[in-house]
């Protein structure tokens, strides 16, 4: 690990130690029995919940985390004091990570950034509150407080060490730990509620009470685990099919892969909705597909002098990939769009439409600059790849007619080039993610 993710690790470590100090300790020395029994029966439930975490992808290989812990312990903050729900955090967060074997940093890490962000959020819910009586009732709009602080700051906290760590864009991280439209996020707030179940068995039945949530928890994990094996089932086909049709020629192997990373970056840096880039990216992934056609095998394989009837047989692998997708009810009309007039130039030189300017479809126009950066960079029978100096003085001098200027400046002002190339590199090593 590199020494500014080891600062802010130590820095984290030291704002929660701060943040701990502050909290009131009286409520530690005045602990009876019963409270003693329940933080022990939440400690219990706590441990349940990460053994039955799930791995979630973030960005690949990397794996990160995601258990329903945070909802055992809501109903700690709801039920006491912030100092004996800080307890119960770090013994749970301790057993998870020590009996996962993590590195002593990334351990420190852990339990640094939940209790960070589980003591914020109950100093938030007992003041949204009006510091009352605790264990008297449950107010709704503290409890909503509660829960958009902690996510909020596991996220910033998750977020800023990877950023760190592994010299990523911090935004791109965030968003990625949101989830497509933030979808992780909301699952988590609606999810949310259960606490207040939770809290209100263990005041009408104590321990029993708390051993009696174990099926809703249960109920929980099935939801999520069912819910994430479909999004992964699904990117995985698609990844399976890209590579299906790369595989006939060698020199194009993962070429889809990097252009959908390259114009990610790209729609990023371009200010984008969350999304558009998403939408996006997914089209510059499926860009080739319409290459799936036994129409077009042996013309990939050919490594280079096709007859002006063999191009023109290729350029008909856009309209195919249209068609095929439209077939699909799992993609919109932008992404069909967007594979369709992949080809099509600034200029209105391109193909099969002939669209010019901002005719052209915005996701259109970076892919055709992607697919072409990545060709460049790409080594071809004819000749080796070229250098990224090269690529983009190419890129530069091909501005106003093959792409779009105002794209060729945003990639070259912002350096995306060399950051997707970086990248690329980065998620080809072996490294371990963080639990979320």
């Amino acid at each position: 690990m590199n020494k500014p993710a080891f600062g802010y690790v130590f820095g984290l470590a030291a704002a929660t130690l701060a943040l701990l100090a502050s909290l009131p300790r009286d409520a530690l020395t005045s602990v009876g029995a019963e409270q003693v029994v329940g933080a022990a029966v939440f400690v219990g439930l706590g441990i349940l919940s990460e053994v039955l975490a799930l791995e979630v992808s973030v960005s690949a290989p990397r794996q990160a985390s995601s258990s329903i812990l945070f909802i055992p312990l809501f109903a700690c903050i709801l039920l006491f004091p912030p100092a004996i729900a800080c307890v119960v955090v770090a013994v749970v967060v301790l057993y998870a990570n020590i009996s996962a074997r993590r590195a002593w940093w990334l351990t420190l890490f852990n339990v640094s950034q939940l209790i960070f962000s589980y003591a914020i959020a109950a100093i938030v819910y007992h003041s949204v509150a009006g510091l009352v009586p605790f264990g008297q009732r449950f107010d709704l709009l503290a409890f909503a407080a509660l829960a958009a602080t902690f996510f909020a700051s596991n996220s910033v906290c998750v977020a800023g060490f990877l950023a760190t760590r592994h010299r990523a864009s911090f935004v791109r991280l965030l968003r990625q730990i949101a989830g497509p439209a933030g979808g992780n996020l909301v699952y988590d707030l609606l999810a949310s509620p259960v606490a207040l179940g939770v809290a209100y068995l263990y005041e009408r039945l104590h321990a029993g009470g708390l051993i009696a949530t174990v099926l809703p928890l249960l109920l929980l994990r099935h939801s999520y685990s069912s819910k994430l094996k479909l999004e992964q089932v699904n990117k995985d086909l698609l990844k399976v099919l890209i590579k299906a049709i790369e595989t006939r020629d060698p020199y194009t192997s993962g070429h889809s892969l990097r252009v959908s990373t390259l114009a990610r970056i790209i729609a990023e840096d371009m200010g984008m909705s969350r999304r558009q880039v998403e939408r996006v990216e997914t089209a510059a992934l499926l860009h080739d597909i319409g290459k799936i056609d036994a129409l077009y095998a042996e013309l990939i394989m050919k490594p280079h002098d096709l007859t002006p009837d063999e191009r023109e047989i290729i350029r008909t692998h856009a309209t195919k990939g249209a068609e095929l997708l439209k077939s699909l009810s799992a993609f919109d009309d932008d992404i069909i769009k967007a594979v369709r007039h992949h080809h099509e130039r600034y200029d209105g030189k391109g193909y099969p439409d002939g669209l010019a300017g901002k005719e052209i479809p915005l996701p259109s126009r970076i892919i055709m600059l992607c697919d072409s950066v990545d060709a460049m960079l790409s080594d071809r029978p004819y000749r080796p790849a070229r250098t990224v100096e090269f690529t983009e003085e190419e890129v530069k001098r091909c501005a106003g007619s093959q792409f779009d200027p105002a794209i060729v400046e945003v990639m070259l002002a912002r350096g995306t080039l060399r950051r997707a190339i970086q990248l690329l590199k980065d998620e080809q090593s072996d490294l371990n993610l963080v639990n979320v």
